[in-house]
């Protein structure tokens, strides 16, 4: 089975965007990690109270937008939230797991120097793939 990476935002027409790919690609099945990264409040203290409602809110909404996943099989996605910004979450899942796609919305988080590096290590066999566009195999 085919393993893939989705960092998102959680809005309405990244699922959407998710849904019609994961339709597209039916055929396969693909096991596909979809990481909601968050943080808390600017100027608010991290402590364990501010970490729990930071963490329980994006829990709430990363829940919310897999629901509107429901077309597809829900043992092929699993969801998970980390305390990070987008490009730190995509490095340290792209550097510790390993995974055949990264499912690209936004293009220019490929061409980001720090996760080109990444993506250009011999040793790391992901393919960015741009969903937003006609389901193809894009390459750096």
């Amino acid at each position: 089975m085919k393993t893939a990476l989705f960092v998102t935002d959680c809005s309405v027409d990244s699922a959407l965007t998710v849904r019609n790919w994961l339709s597209a690609h039916s055929h396969q099945p693909i096991r596909l990690t979809v990481v909601l990264p968050y943080d808390i409040d600017e100027g608010q203290s991290l402590d364990k109270k501010s970490l729990q409602a930071a963490k329980s809110e994006a829990s709430n909404r990363l829940k919310n937008w897999s629901d509107l996943l429901s077309a597809t099989d829900p043992g092929s996605v699993v969801a998970e939230t980390l305390l990070a910004n987008p490009e730190l979450a995509i490095s340290m899942h792209l550097l510790i797991r390993r995974y055949d796609y990264w499912l690209v919305e936004d293009w220019s988080l490929v061409t980001n120097p720090t996760l080109s590096s990444i993506l250009n290590q011999p040793t790391l066999q992901t393919l960015p793939l741009a969903i937003n566009l006609a389901p193809a195999l894009v390459t750096v």
